[in-house]
């Protein structure tokens, strides 16, 4: 099946889905109208192919593009041929030119995951905004925090004020933990967010044609920028690095997904009938942390490296405490301002 992207990139490449959507395509009861995942991995596809073009010409372009085809179509007929074809292909080259394209395959599979996030979260939004769950036992996980209120109240019969007692009584504690054997480096999971986003604002209804070319131009950016990135770190992670690696997700996500969260915890309380808020003194998310203090025989981690990441904890706490202070204090002026 053949599909066509948006923008730039050369007419004579014929761009396949992806060998996930091929299946997807096997069990249509199953897929949504609003299935985008194909076009999300076909614009992808495409700009990179643009960027390896730019960066190693038309040749390795082509290379990559025929050995991503002939994979493509053993995966859908299983042709002996085609098999042997790719491994024909594949044993031609020269030393360099196949670790530049080993490197594209990786990337280009890294870009279909990414594709398929954001595809996954379109239809969860699209099921969210339809009230369409697949089955009773998805229905949970699939729905928000409203709706599992709702369900609470209405078909477990439990009474709002029931609820809101239980959820102030609980805390869901968070333990971040060390991936020393996670090799992606955090550089690189940073750029694939941002391609991520990029993806997303495109594919946004009300969209402008000027802000869809800036945010296609972003996007070529930032698929060339993690292309260049080195994949693999070099060099055994510290406890220290690998406290820094964590706290990353507080600044990324953490540090604003759980204020957001409990605001739409009061929404969903609201409109279950509960006219309050959960109390500031009732935490019903907090963290804890092994990074660096991990007794578990890693020789590396002392009574040393476990206060240096204690003391790096608090630093980083303070400052992300500190920007939104001032943060705050600019509002302050501004509104005073104005009267």
């Amino acid at each position: 099946m053949a599909s066509s992207a948006p923008g730039g990139g050369s007419g004579k490449i014929e761009r396949l889905s992806s060998i996930d959507a091929q299946l997807r395509l096997l069990v249509p009861a199953k897929v949504s109208e609003d299935d985008k995942l194909i076009e999300y991995d076909a614009l992808l596809l495409d700009r990179f192919l643009d960027v390896l073009q730019g960066l190693h010409g038309d040749d390795l372009r082509e290379m990559v593009q025929e050995c991503y085809e002939v994979a493509a179509e053993y995966e859908t007929k299983h042709d002996l041929e085609k098999l042997d074809e790719l491994g024909e292909m594949i044993t031609s080259l020269d030393p360099g030119d196949s670790i530049v394209i080993a490197k594209a395959f990786s990337h280009m599979l890294n870009l279909a995951n990414l594709a398929e996030e954001v595809q996954i979260a379109y239809r969860r939004r699209v099921k969210l905004k339809k009230g369409d769950f697949a089955d009773e036992n998805s229905a949970i996980t699939e729905s928000d925090i409203e709706e599992t209120l709702k369900r609470l109240v209405f078909d477990m019969k439990k009474s709002p004020a029931e609820v809101f007692d239980a959820l102030k009584n609980q805390t869901v504690d968070l333990v971040l933990t060390a991936h020393p054997t996670q090799s992606v480096r955090r550089s690189l999971l940073q750029k694939h967010s941002r391609i991520r986003n990029c993806l997303v604002q495109l594919y946004s209804k009300d969209i402008t044609p000027d802000d869809k070319q800036e945010l296609d131009e972003a996007l070529q950016r930032e698929i060339q920028a993690a292309f260049r990135t080195d994949e693999i770190r070099r060099t055994q992670p510290t406890p220290q690095d690998e406290m820094r690696a964590g706290m990353s997700y507080f600044h990324e996500t953490i540090w604003k997904g759980v204020p957001k969260f409990l605001r739409r915890v009061d929404t969903a309380l609201k409109n279950i009938g509960i006219n309050e808020r959960v109390p500031y003194n009732a935490p019903l998310i907090q963290f804890s942390s092994w990074m660096g203090g991990d007794r578990d025989g890693n020789p590396r981690v002392t009574p040393e490296v476990t206060r240096d990441v204690c003391l790096l904890a608090r630093m980083m706490a303070a400052n992300l405490y500190c920007a939104q202070i001032e943060d705050l204090m600019f509002e302050v002026v501004y509104v005073a301002l104005q009267r």
